[in-house]
């Protein structure tokens, strides 16, 4: 049986699987590692960690098929943006890695807005904010000037893993513009944004297509892992770039929502269409671009709610063989819409679309007497589908059609939240069979090493829809009371968030 393979790594864990031809499931695998938060605002991994999910996930597809990997044509590699891998001459890392989520870089992005904020956005298409490599290394320079001096070359996270793999040196068109260090016009590494934060334009890697074959299994891996000794590796893209094609959304105007660890509501388009509260980059569908509109914290504030208000539920639900968030999901159910007066905002690491702002604050507003922690629950997953709301408006700037929406990420397992979003757009909402940047990953290897034509081709061949949900009108209509008091309250805070953050530094 002919296979195709895809290995994504986000926030949260590498998931890693195995596809047929048609699309259908034929092993799967996932481990969960961790950020590590120093300071408030903070967010870092360990590049090791990640060279570990990958063998262990690897390896526990290959024992999941009788064939093991038999049949395996290709593999590719996906990852979160604008994560930089920074290593020595040695090839070493130098420090850990400072993830798309970090929000530590306000002050760099202030002066580089003040600065050359107008040069940024023309070459760039994006404003400085702390999500991008451009400011992240501003503040390394500053910060940690010894580091900053050793650096002699420069990957994302899914070109080190790759790289591993292969040896190759290179990266993809969008993971390239997610480092605001790439002249989106011209398609190619800038020198003048370079040269902004005095990083040489030599210690970055070649661009590469997203489909595009860069190199092949090597025989150490081979040997770690049981994948083939020179199985064909293309050079993969961002997990959101991957799992919005595994959703099907490879035609103009498509919107999908991703319930991920940060919440997105992205829209295809077939020209680019740069705006100073969204993110645009080429699409892994050759030709299209996509418009990013985000919340940082989405899946993540509910994991957070887990360990820090469910422990002794987890550890039980463990013991017992079941998932906690399935019991958090029946708390959240059992309390009626708009949680008898409590809202949440999910900014606990700062906050991108549409207010821009590191010092962005999470809280609980209306906590009274009567709320237990199923209301909580409740109001965590109306703050995050409100937040994913706001960002919905910023999209109503570039089309007028709200009818082809498609909802994908872990969140999305969550009937209750899906059933949440659905209510507060007040928009019918379509859920994938299959949509996972591992599995979009697996589908772009195909189209890679000539197994589907082209990107459509595997769209049709390999994607299904699952399941719609519909909204209650009558319900969108209370939560559209309920968001102008979320507006309300986001937009008095700035003050209250400034003081906050400068109190706890």
């Amino acid at each position: 049986m002919k296979k195709l393979f895809g290995v994504d790594f986000g926030t949260g864990g590498c998931k890693a699987t195995v596809i047929d031809l048609e699309g259908n499931i034929l092993a799967s695998a996932f481990q969960e590692y961790p950020s590590e938060h120093k300071k408030p605002g903070w967010s870092e991994q360990d590049p090791a960690l990640w060279i570990e999910a990958f063998i262990n996930t690897v390896t526990a597809c290959r024992t999941q098929m009788n064939d093991g990997f038999g049949g395996m044509l290709g593999l590719a590699v996906t990852a979160s943006t604008h994560n930089a891998v920074l290593l020595d001459g040695n090839g070493q890392v130098i420090r850990h890695c400072i993830m798309w989520n970090d929000q530590r870089s306000g002050e760099q992005c202030r002066y580089l807005k003040e600065k050359h904020g107008e040069e940024i956005f023309k070459i760039g298409m994006q404003m400085p904010t702390p999500t991008w490599t451009l400011p992240q290394l501003q503040w390394v320079r500053e910060n940690e000037p010894e580091n900053y001096k050793k650096i002699r070359r420069l990957m994302f996270t899914k070109d080190y893993i790759r790289s591993w793999v292969t040896g190759d040196f290179c990266t993809d068109i969008v993971d390239a513009q997610g480092s605001l260090l790439f002249d989106a016009r011209k398609q190619c590494w800038s020198e003048e944004l370079c040269n902004m934060v005095g990083l040489p334009v030599e210690v970055l890697p070649e661009i590469r297509k997203t489909k595009e074959i860069v190199g092949t299994v090597r025989e150490e891996v081979s040997k770690q892992t049981g994948l083939p000794g020179g199985l064909p590796v293309i050079a993969g893209c961002s997990d959101t770039a991957a799992e919005d094609f595994s959703a099907g959304a490879v035609k103009n105007g498509q919107i999908i929502i991703k319930l991920a660890t940060a919440g997105n509501v992205n829209l295809v388009t077939d020209q680019a269409v740069p705006h100073d509260k969204t993110f645009t980059y080429p699409y892994s569908v050759e030709g299209k671009w996509y418009t990013v509109t985000a919340t940082n914290s989405c899946a993540s504030a509910y994991r957070w709610m887990r360990d820090s208000l469910y422990p002794a539920e987890k550890e039980q639900c463990d013991r017992e063989g079941r998932d906690v968030y399935l019991l958090m999901d029946e708390q959240a159910a059992s309390v009626e819409l708009g949680c008898q007066g409590l809202l949440f905002h999910p900014y606990l690491l700062g906050e991108r679309c549409p207010y821009f702002n590191p010092n962005a604050r999470g809280d609980f507003f209306g906590v009274s007497m009567i709320h237990k922690k199923g209301h909580f629950a409740r109001a965590l997953l109306e703050g995050v589908a409100f937040s994913l709301y706001d960002c919905l408006q910023v999209l109503k700037e570039f089309t007028d059609n709200m009818e082809d929406i498609v909802i994908i990420g872990g969140g999305a397992k969550s009937p209750l939240w899906c059933q949440i979003v659905s209510d507060i757009f007040g928009l019918e909402v379509k859920m994938p069979q299959n949509a996972e940047s591992s599995f979009g990953g697996a589908l772009l290897a195909g189209v890679g090493v000539g197994a589907f034509a082209d990107e459509l081709e595997a769209a049709g061949k390999c994607i299904r829809m699952k399941k719609t949900y519909y909204p209650d009108m009558e319900n969108h209509k209370k939560y559209m009371e309920l968001f102008e008091i979320y507006k309300e309250i986001a937009d008095m805070s700035g003050s209250v968030w400034k003081k906050l953050a400068e109190f706890s530094a």
